[in-house]
This record gives C-alpha cells, structure tokens and sequence, in this order.
C-alpha cells in the first residue's frame, strides 16, 4: 500500500484568533459588551454545529445508531496540555497542527488509555497535534492529546511518522473522506487544522468573567455554513451588524467543509456555551 506523505505546507506566524470573536458592530462601533458578543458567538457555533448533524456528518459519514458512529461525542483536552507544548516548542516554530485521522479502537485505548469510548465503531475520527517548526516541517513527534485517562506526559504520549502516517491514510481510505469530497465538490475536505503558537497562547490565558483560567477545552465537529445563512442570522437581528468582509475571508472559500469548534470549561455562562472557532482548515 503506497503511504501518506506527511507534505509540507506553508504556515502563518501571525494570531490567527477566533474567528467568531470581534465580528458584532454596534451603531457601527466594535461591540465591547462580552455578554452581547458572546451571545452571537454561541448562536453561530450552534449553527455550526447542527448544520454538521443534518448535513456533513449525516451525508458522509452515514445514518447509524448514536451507539456506533464514526466520530466521538466530544474530544477533551486540558490546557495545561497546550501550555507544556507552547513551552518547549514556540521559540523555534511557528504552531500547531491538528491532523485528521482515523483510529481504531483498540488504538485509542492503547494511546489514551481511556476506555470509556462513546462508539462502538471499530474506528473513528480523532486527531493528532503536531508542532510545526520554522521551515514548515512538521516534527517527528505526534502527540495524543484528547481524551486522556491520565496525565499528559510530553515525554511519553507521542507516536511516530510511520504511526501517523498509517492513521491519516486510514482516513483518506475511508468512504467518509470520498463522501466528503463529493459533499463539498470542488471545495476539498478537511485534512487538518492550523492553529499558530500565538493562539495556543491565548488559550492558555484565557479568563472566565471572574477572572480565573479556564482548566479545560471541550472539541466538537461542526460545519461550515453558508454565509447567506449568516447573512440572515444578522438581517434577523437588527440591532447588530457584523464585519461581512471578515467573516468571507475566514469562511466562504471553506463552506460546506468539517470543523471542529472549542469550548472553554468550566463553562461560566448561563445556559449559554461560549463556542470559538480559530484553526485555519488545509488543504
């Protein structure tokens, strides 16, 4: 079987950030109001998010029982995780990648050591972070960050490029990628996320409305949507306006694709989850 080459892309320094964050005007000035800006953030993450369940995720990866569908119902990480990678690799590269892959279950017990999985498929969408140094390259150490049962240690929980390799052609092979190609034709899938240090930096940083850290980030999958719906969303909604031209450059050339989309635990928000949106999506 020919193998994956992991290819080399080019890669931006500059913050990438939310982009769902800093898009509501108000009489048109940048809304400061966190509750107001929040509100809208989470409205669009829904969107994303239930758009992927009666579109991509339905489409492509097929109508099976809960029990057994092709991806988890959530993808945890714990912050202090980006922070021990932020710590050793931002000074000599550029970011982190987040690489697309399938996993079988017999592997991601052997990884995570968690064996409390929310599907019965015998493989699933997860993904594997990868520091990307100064020339564009992507390093020789993978690391299994999501759904640990156990502390992250930098210097254990990794895999290798013959690892990671097979993981990612094992998701190219899988009728869900050939699904998704037809699904977002002639917009390519999703093969992995970008997010640069400078982000991985405001993540670790980030504070709750008391001003505390938060402990954890909660990943879920989520859809690109059209932007007339956003479009609409906004004319519905009279007493915002929102930046038009920054939200296209983020997303219109990335319609219909699958995402994934943070949220910030413990959650501070009154039956409200504030959802972000930062990777850039490759290819």
């Amino acid at each position: 079987m020919e193998t994956t080459e992991l290819k080399k892309t080019e890669y931006g320094t500059e913050a990438i950030g939310n982009k769902l964050e800093k898009l509501v005007l108000k009489d048109n000035k940048r809304e400061t109001n966190l509750f107001i800006e929040q509100h809208v953030e989470h409205d669009i993450g829904v969107m994303f998010t239930f758009k992927a369940k009666d579109g991509i995720l339905k489409d492509c990866f097929g109508i099976t029982p809960k029990s057994s569908k092709l991806y988890l119902s959530n993808y945890l990480v714990d912050i202090s995780v980006f922070k021990e990678l932020y710590e050793k690799y931002s000074n000599e590269g550029k970011g982190l990648q987040f690489d697309f892959v399938f996993i079988t279950a017999e592997e991601y017990t052997y990884h995570t050591g968690n064996t409390n999985i929310s599907t019965d498929a015998n493989a699933f969408l997860y993904f594997i972070a990868t520091p990307i140094n100064n020339k564009d390259a992507l390093i020789d150490e993978h690391y299994v960050i999501f759904n640990l049962n156990h502390r992250f240690e930098i210097g254990k929980d990794f895999i290798d490029n013959q690892i990671l390799a097979k993981l990612v052609d094992r998701y190219k092979m899988k009728d869900v990628f050939t699904n998704m190609s037809t699904y977002s034709s002639p917009i390519k899938p999703t093969e992995c996320i970008y997010y640069t240090w400078e982000d991985i930096y405001n993540i670790i940083n980030k504070r709750n409305i008391s001003n505390k850290l938060y402990k954890e980030l909660q990943f879920s999958l989520g859809e690109v949507i059209k932007f007339d719906i956003i479009s609409e969303y906004f004319s519905d909604n009279p007493y915002f306006k929102f930046e038009e031209v920054k939200y296209k450059a983020a997303y219109l050339d990335h319609e219909k694709r699958l995402t994934i989309l943070g949220r910030y635990l413990p959650d501070d928000m009154s039956r409200k989850e504030g959802f972000f949106d930062m990777g850039s999506l490759y290819p």
